[in-house]
């Protein structure tokens, strides 16, 4: 007998047996999940995944990374089922005060995604030692559960050690005239002189930030400091003087920051070749929002006296003051019609986005319309929430933006950089949920023609436009298992997934099914997700069955941000599979019963204007898709198999 799903570190614990697909197998099930993905005509299908929520195989700094070759081999996995992409949270840099990715960096990466391991190889000149390597590694195994919690602030440490050695160590091998530094060197040289317009920048920015104990630069005690950049692209000769004399004073910090971005981009830039060899698409987050930094970087970009927030969705259903910053409507286009200093930093923003992954997903598309802006001094708070705040729809404020210039940000920047960059829009990612204007309706649905999010949580997929992204729950809902299944419609569900009337027992039936019995329910609920658009996500807890909540908004909680994906995941996920009461889909049974269904609504409609053509079309029709749902069927219940005996006389495999 052979081990399946044991991998190196194995070897200090307990063997794991399960059975998976292998060899031929796998080929088996990609063609056969992938023939049915394309008859129910579903184009893109991502799970939702970010950044630090990755496994990892073996020993680790606290969290996962989408660079890693560990998310290789999950996107391998993910493929195995006819997925063909992965949503991505903002892949920017994130601080050890806020971990949340929505309130990461443009421009400058995560160094807590680099993959350390690498740094020990002769392609990077063994910049880190094996032996540190070690020592700020460790395997971070959670027995007897389908998911680990990341541990931000060991990796931020972790980071910090491992960094400092690699960039001290990759100076002085330079210094030796090393062949692999000086390679590495040269891709650093090109790395700097492509990102010269933030880099430095963003180096200069921490300086600072330590300096003043805190990177809200309005509570920076020199206001030349906090206005730095603004000041020095006037031409302002105190700033030039104070910018030369920080470079001057930290020149090796800020390059040992530039080196950290080399790194991480150097990294990213191997992971998109495999994705590209692969046919898999990673989907950038393009959050409203920004960070301090690069609103700092580019001030005048932005409005002084005023954040971005929502009206509504707080608790009690109070206004939710986002503290995100507003681009100045009156900087977003010049009098000539091209780009001002807002509109230059918006369309960097989303190519930056882009040219780290091949699609994106437009974070809150209302605040690129018609944000719900408020004032910063106006907000009062008790307990948490917010209880009085002065704020209004940009539409509604015309001495903030006199010539609607924010009613023009979707077609003069973001489907241009989109059409530059070869996303056509219907294939972009659009979260359009939320309250909406008329104006942004007649923006956003009449004249640009864009599709939204449609979120199975509480609409029904039949009303899904054909160009929506379909979701059952997001990033910041609860598991499908902890939903209010009492909420869904089940008439509905019977009524879509069963619609043949010359199949009304077979209705009938199912219709008590999921009325009795909830996982019944959660399995049409996932059905009626394949037969909803052609661009369908799945959370990575629903794929794997945790049911525990990745984020809740707004609340701060000990658990926010940080659930994973275990190490372990291979055995847990088909040991789960092939139990008594599976939590996971079993994706090759969902497809067979998706593609039955889309036969018989096929049928259905015919029989409204023509019984008996419609007879001869449900003929026609299983007769050509039935080796298809046979084969399904088949691959479901190999995945359905229980686990082979254990036989601990075997030697482990590595």
């Amino acid at each position: 007998m052979k081990l399946y799903g044991i991998n190196s570190y194995n070897t200090r614990q307990n063997p794991v047996f399960t059975e998976r697909p292998k060899g031929e197998k796998i080929q088996e099930f990609k063609d056969t999940c992938n023939e049915a993905f394309d008859y129910l005509g579903i184009k893109n299908r991502a799970i939702i995944l970010h950044g630090s929520c990755f496994p990892s195989s073996g020993p680790d700094i606290g969290l996962g990374s989408p660079y890693s070759n560990d998310a290789q081999d999950l996107t391998k996995e993910f493929m195995i089922y006819g997925f063909n992409a992965m949503q991505l949270g903002p892949t920017g840099e994130i601080s050890s005060f806020d971990i949340s990715p929505y309130a990461s960096k443009v421009f400058a990466k995560n160094p807590l995604f680099i993959n350390f391991k690498e740094l020990t190889k002769p392609e990077y000149a063994c910049i880190l030692s094996k032996e540190t390597y070690d020592n700020i590694t460790d395997l971070h195994k959670v027995k007897g559960k389908n998911y680990n919690y990341s541990n931000f602030l060991e990796a931020f440490e972790n980071t910090d050690i491992a960094l400092e050695e690699a960039y001290t160590t990759f100076k002085i091998r330079l210094m030796s005239k090393d062949r692999n530094a000086i390679a590495l060197n040269r891709e650093f040289t090109q790395f700097k002189e492509k990102s010269k317009d933030w880099l430095v920048k963003d180096g200069i920015f921490k300086i600072l930030s330590k300096m003043n104990g805190t990177d809200d630069f309005n509570e920076w005690e020199n206001q030349l400091d906090a206005n730095l950049i603004s000041r020095l692209e006037k031409g302002d000769r105190v700033a030039v003087k104070r910018y030369n004399q920080i470079v001057n004073r930290s020149k090796d910090k800020i390059e040992k920051n530039s080196f950290t971005q080399f790194l991480i981009d150097k990294q990213i830039k191997a992971n998109k070749e495999f994705r590209k060899a692969n046919n898999f698409v990673y989907i950038n987050d393009l959050l409203v929002g920004c960070s301090k930094a690069d609103v700092w970087a580019n001030r005048d970009a932005f409005l002084e006296d005023y954040e971005i927030g929502c009206e509504y969705g707080g608790k009690d259903n109070c206004p939710q003051a986002w503290a995100l910053p507003v681009l100045n409507p009156k900087r977003l286009f010049k009098q000539d019609g091209s780009l001002d200093i807002a509109g230059q930093f918006l369309k960097k923003k989303l190519e930056s986005a882009l040219e780290y992954c091949e699609n994106v997903r437009i974070d809150h598309a209302m605040g690129l319309v018609d944000p719900w802006i408020y004032e910063k001094d106006s907000v009062y708070t008790s307990n948490g929430v917010v209880r009085s705040i002065k704020g209004n729809y940009m539409s509604n404020l015309p001495h903030i933006d006199p010539e609607g210039n924010y009613r023009n940000i979707l077609d003069r920047i973001v489907l241009p950089t989109l059409a530059e960059r070869g996303v056509k829009p219907e294939d972009a990612v659009w979260e359009d949920l939320g309250s909406q204007t008329d104006v942004f309706k007649e923006i956003y649905y009449n004249k640009c023609h864009l599709p939204g999010i449609t979120q199975l949580e509480w609409k029904q997929g039949e009303k899904a436009g054909r160009n929506d992204t379909t979701i059952i729950g997001s990033h910041d809902s609860n598991p499908v298992r902890l939903m209010d299944l009492n909420s869904w419609n089940k008439d509905y569900l019977a009524g879509f997934l069963k619609p043949d009337p010359a199949k009304r027992q077979e209705h009938d039936e199912f219709l008590q099914s999921i009325k009795t019995n909830p996982t019944e329910l959660v399995k049409a609920k996932f059905v009626e997700l394949f037969r909803s658009s052609k661009n369908i996500q799945i959370s990575f807890a629903d794929f794997f069955g945790i049911d525990k909540r990745y984020n809740v908004p707004g609340e701060m909680n000990k658990t926010n941000w940080k659930l994973r994906i275990n190490n372990n995941y291979i055995d847990t996920y088909y040991k789960n599979l092939s139990s008594d009461n599976p939590t996971v889909p079993n994706i090759p049974e969902l497809l067979a019963d998706a593609v039955q269904s889309k036969i018989d609504m096929t049928v259905a409609k015919k029989n409204d204007s023509n019984q008996q053509e419609a007879a001869e079309l449900r003929e026609q029709l299983n007769a050509e898709k039935q080796p298809l749902i046979q084969h399904l069927k088949e691959l479901a219940a190999f995945l359905k198999k229980p686990e082979p005996e254990q036989d601990n006389n075997l030697d482990l495999v590595a």
